[in-house]
């Protein structure tokens, strides 16, 4: 456990020497989170329960009973959760389970690791790879025509004057930038591809094509908020490449982004 703490403290030099965060930070800090949540409820429990007494002999029975039933629920829950973030195999009967759990743990994670000083975008980064590890995790399979891959504006190159973002296939495929290049993967499995300009547009492309699976590519903030909206359809999140900053001819790994497709495209019979 102290081992734990130094590797996620020692990750406060991250903005001035940026690494790639695995999964383990978001396990970690939700493991954590769910301790101290224990022993505060726990803590709380012997404050009140003198009081309750007062009120109703029964009462801090009937209390006390519902809050190891929670506590009980609870564990188990998070060590199936977090089973298969660790194994990428699927230890959860519902997928609403890993949903809820990273829906609610995130927040929590934000706080906590302000208080100790994680940057947001490291915890972000390190909630994508958990959440892609859920749907790798159901081995799940989709045709062709139910996958949406969600490209954001700035992969285009500044200086280009072709107008994209109505209809991709403008693209001239000059491979100036690395929209030409994905345009080509998607070909290549035919899936669907759309680029938005923000978090309005994207929305009303995926209510408007319905897809069953997105592939996502998008900053650590576009994605988390993204996988968070588009529930319940699944997104798979790949990052994109800022060496020039944020916004501004960003780039994509080609070759993650075929993985990402690769694992839930189904392969012709």
């Amino acid at each position: 456990m102290l081992i734990a703490w130094a590797q996620i403290l020692s990750m406060k030099n991250s903005q001035t020497n940026p690494k790639p965060v695995g999964k383990a930070l978001f396990i970690w800090l939700s493991t954590i989170s769910l301790i101290l949540l224990m022993v505060g409820v726990t803590a709380l429990w012997y404050f009140i329960s003198p009081r309750l007494h007062e009120i109703n002999e029964a009462l801090p029975f009937v209390l006390l009973s519902g809050l190891r039933i929670f506590f009980f629920i609870l564990i188990i829950g998070s060590i199936l959760v977090l089973l298969t973030a660790i194994f990428e195999r699927n230890f959860i009967i519902a997928r609403f389970a890993a949903h809820m759990f990273i829906r609610i743990m995130y927040p929590v994670c934000i706080i906590f690791g302000s208080l100790i000083g994680i940057p947001e975008e490291r915890i972000g980064e390190s909630f994508v790879r958990v959440n892609d590890t859920f749907i790798r995790s159901l081995r799940k399979k989709f045709d062709p025509k139910d996958i949406l891959i969600l490209l954001p504006h700035c992969l285009q190159d500044t200086s280009c004057t072709v107008r994209i973002t109505i209809d991709p296939s403008n693209c001239k495929r000059c491979m100036r930038c690395d929209i030409g290049k994905v345009l080509e993967l998607c070909d290549e499995y035919g899936v669907d591809v759309s680029i938005a300009t923000g978090g309005t547009l994207a929305r009303r492309i995926i209510i408007d094509k319905k897809p069953k699976v997105i592939v996502a590519v998008a900053c650590y903030r576009d994605l988390v908020s993204g996988i968070r909206d588009a529930y319940p359809i699944m997104t798979l999140g790949v990052f994109n490449l800022r060496p020039n900053g944020p916004c501004i001819n960003t780039h994509v790994n080609i070759d993650t982004l075929r993985k990402a497709i690769k694992s839930v495209v189904r392969k012709p019979s």
